[in-house]
């Protein structure tokens, strides 16, 4: 979580002495902590319009966290992450940061208390939008627009309530940016936080890897300096080479996982034509024609999503028998992902300009379309659950909880699913039937945020970065594997503070960046 200083906002840098806020240095620690109280409700009654959202923006989560018990698990992937917290190893397929943060959250066994602290998050990140829209003189109830999607977007509340990385993901690199960005010049220590901030979401989503790049290039350019931009490589870089090494050390590859491969291979079959790259024999089984039923369907325009050629349990990857208790252990391998990789990167340079057409017609998908990451009534069903995952499902949460107790065990209530509440889950979707970002109004936010990077007077290097972040951050998953909007939803805030700072007074900033 963030939290603001007196000085947040219009002229909080280069003030006078008497715009300083005595901190904990300045008084004993015990009245810094009696006097707590009076200074949140001072800073409660300076910051009332966005005060009072992020009051009522508890509500829905309330809701959410009522009606869906204890958390939403989400197809295979929430299994694997719960496995990992209590069976400590990287997953294969994906990266293993936020097992990691449900191991720290282990002690208290409950479900409920990993969907609050994800609500919290929520909540954090909109206060870090808040700020920082703030510090670029933007006026209360302007930045408390910006806010608006994280605290009232119910695709966003259902990530949070979901037990899956997205979440974390997001926090971190919005954590990170604000680390940065709310104070000009940014201190040594301030750009090693956020290098070490990004290097960690890369952990969580290994999508986020160029901003360890972008954040150096970005103090590059604002002349911060070369030892600046070293520390905060290196900070970002050391969380990426560990988890790299920790991977090696357990599965024998110096990868984030044994997927980026498979991945894309899955992102080529919109297009391949296997008449055009003529692979060698060896990879002839990868070809869309060779994959089983309707995947072989010959005409581009007319097959099925990337999705269906990587889970398709008929397909070329998972014809070896199981090799453990953890599914998907015998597809994920290093060897098959070595393969695909070569097929992919064999297709790609046959038909770029197919690859190309095939990641811009996704590309477009969240500004024409209202986003499909809603409440719906099936997260009481066991979706992606096969017989043969189910024992392994059930250890999951079993060990993660050290517990059966209120474990369900029938065929709509599998182990650890949401028990849903009927009042609340019809709560919930009126509630997102009324209340949601069109995708028009998210193509405007990117528009606008745009016209600040073309236009002299409004251009920023602060909104540069953060645009560049949010395109990096929705163009990479739909170019590797497909499209979902789970992808694109920590692209929201970073493209709602561009489009805020565009669209500031200039010269009415904190600090001209």
């Amino acid at each position: 979580m963030t939290t603001f200083r007196e000085d947040t906002g219009p002229g909080a840098e280069g003030g006078g002495p008497e715009q300083a806020v005595a901190g904990p240095a300045s008084v004993p620690a015990w009245l810094w902590w009696r006097a707590s109280p009076a200074r949140l409700a001072r800073l409660v009654r300076r910051h009332w319009i966005f005060a009072s959202a992020l009051a009522v923006a508890v509500l829905p989560r309330l809701v959410a966290m009522l009606g869906f018990r204890p958390a939403a698990l989400f197809w295979l992937d929430s299994y694997d992450y719960l496995w990992g917290a209590v069976h400590v190893s990287p997953n294969v397929v994906n990266a293993s940061g936020y097992s990691l943060f449900l191991w720290l959250l282990r002690p208290l066994h409950s479900l409920v208390f990993v969907a609050f602290v994800q609500h919290l998050l929520g909540l954090g990140i909109a206060t870090m939008v808040y700020a920082l829209v703030r510090r670029y003189g933007l006026p209360a109830w302007g930045a408390t627009l910006a806010a608006v999607p994280v605290l009232f977007d119910p695709g966003q509340i259902l990530v949070e309530q979901f037990v899956m990385a997205d979440l974390l993901a997001m926090a971190l690199m919005v954590g990170a940016f604000a680390v940065l960005l709310l104070r000009s010049p940014p201190s040594m220590g301030q750009v090693v936080a956020a290098g070490v901030m990004t290097g960690a979401s890369v952990t969580v989503r290994p999508t986020a890897l160029p901003l360890v790049l972008l954040i150096p290039l970005f103090l590059l350019l604002r002349r911060a300096g070369w030892r600046k931009a070293g520390a905060s490589l290196l900070a970002g870089v050391i969380p990426v080479a560990g988890y790299m090494g920790w991977f090696a050390a357990v599965h024998g590859s110096f990868n984030l996982t044994n997927s980026n491969g498979l991945f894309l291979w899955s992102r080529t079959m919109s297009f391949a034509n296997c008449a055009v790259i003529n692979p060698p024999a060896d990879l002839r089984a990868l070809c869309p024609g060779a994959q089983p039923g309707r995947l072989a369907q010959a005409d581009p325009a007319h097959r099925l999503q990337p999705k269906h050629y990587l889970w398709n349990h008929g397909a070329w990857q998972w014809r070896q028998e199981p090799s453990g208790f953890v599914p998907d252990t015998a597809a994920f391998t290093q060897a098959n992902n070595d393969r695909a990789l070569r097929f992919a990167i064999m297709a790609i340079e046959a038909q770029p300009f197919s690859y190309a057409r095939a990641v811009a017609t996704e590309i477009e998908t969240p500004f024409v379309t209202t986003n499909n990451l809603r409440f719906p009534i099936w997260l009481a069903h066991n979706r992606g659950l096969v017989k043969a995952t189910q024992p392994y499902a059930f250890a999951s949460v079993r060990d993660y909880l050290s517990s059966t107790q209120g474990m369900a065990g029938d065929a709509r209530h599998f182990y650890g699913t949401p028990r849903l509440v009927a009042r609340w889950v019809s709560l919930m979707n009126t509630y997102q039937r009324f209340v949601f970002l069109p995708g028009q109004v998210f193509a405007v936010i990117m528009l606008v945020g745009l016209a600040g990077l073309l236009l002299p007077r409004r251009r920023t290097a602060a909104a540069a970065l953060l645009w560049v972040s949010a395109a990096i951050l929705m163009v990479l998953p739909i170019a590797e594997h497909d499209y979902t909007y789970r992808y694109v939803l920590p692209a929201v805030p970073l493209a709602c503070i561009a489009a805020a700072i565009a669209l500031r007074t200039p010269g009415h900033e904190a600090a001209q960046t």
